[in-house]
C-alpha cells in the first residue's frame, strides 16, 4: 500500500534479542503488554492476531543437555497436544536438516489464558541458547490518545507489535504515528504514550516516511 500522506514510522526488528520487554518475570512483561493495549491502541487484548508455542530440544552445537529440554517439551505436549515437529534448521549449502528440533503448537485466542498461565507456572525455564520453549503473540491496531481514549485520525496503516515470552521476554514494535513531521503535536502525543510503551523508547528508530513525487512507492528519512 502506498502512503498518502507523510506519517513517522517507530520500528523494532522482528528478533528475540531487539528489544527486552520491561518486566523480567513473564507475568510482569504481560501486565505491560496489557497496560499498552488497553490505553494507547484498538486492540481487543483477548483476540491477538496470532498465537502459537514453539518448542526446541537441545542443540548439540552449544552442547546443551537434551535431559532439561526433553523434560519441558514432553509436559507441554501433555497439554498442547503433540504439535509440528520439524528440523530446527537445515545446514548450509547441503541442505542437510539438523539434528535439532523444533515443535509448533497453533494456537486461537480461547488458548490466550491457558498459555500464558502456563508459561508462568513452568518458570523459570532452563537456559538454552534458544528455547527450549516460548509463546509467541501478535496483536494489529490504530494508536488512540491515552487520555480521551479517541483513535487518532489520518492512520492509513495499521500499528503491530509481536511479543516472546519465554525465559527472556522480548517484542517487536511497528507503530505508525499519523503526523506529518516531529513538530510539538507529535512530541505531545510521545510524552503522552511513552508512561504506557512496555519497552524502553529510544529515538534511533523514529524515521519520516512520505510518498515518492510519482506516487509510487514510500521514500524514508530519519529524524
Amino acid at each position: 500500500m502506498i502512503a498518502l500522506r507523510p506519517f513517522i514510522l517507530y520500528t523494532l526488528p522482528k528478533s528475540r534479542t531487539t528489544q527486552a520487554l520491561n518486566g523480567r518475570k513473564i507475568e510482569k512483561a504481560w501486565e505491560n503488554i496489557k497496560l499498552f493495549l488497553a490505553n494507547a491502541t484498538t486492540a481487543n487484548i483477548e483476540l491477538p492476531k496470532s498465537i502459537y508455542m514453539m518448542g526446541y530440544s537441545a542443540s548439540e552445537e552449544f552442547g546443551e543437555s537434551p535431559i532439561l529440554a526433553d523434560q519441558v517439551l514432553g509436559k507441554a505436549q501433555k497439554v498442547f497436544g503433540l504439535g509440528e515437529t520439524s528440523p530446527a534448521s537445515y545446514h548450509y549449502p547441503s541442505g542437510i536438516p539438523s539434528k535439532q528440533i523444533k515443535i509448533q503448537w497453533d494456537l486461537t485466542s480461547n488458548d490466550l489464558t491457558k498459555s500464558i498461565d502456563y508459561m508462568i507456572k513452568e518458570q523459570p525455564l532452563p537456559k538454552y541458547y534458544i528455547g527450549p520453549l516460548e509463546l509467541i503473540i501478535s496483536y494489529y491496531f490504530k494508536l488512540i490518545d491515552p487520555i480521551s481514549k479517541i483513535e487518532l485520525p489520518n492512520q492509513q496503516f495499521e500499528s503491530s507489535i509481536l511479543i516472546w515470552l519465554s525465559r527472556s521476554n522480548c517484542i517487536s514494535a511497528d507503530l505508525y504515528f499519523p503526523f506529518e513531521e516531529p513538530d510539538n503535536k507529535f512530541e505531545n502525543y510521545i510524552s503522552k504514550i511513552e508512561p504506557f510503551l512496555p519497552f524502553k523508547f529510544e529515538r534511533k528508530y523514529l524515521r519520516l516516511g512520505r510518498p515518492n513525487k510519482k506516487g509510487t512507492a514510500i521514500v524514508y528519512s530519519k529524524l
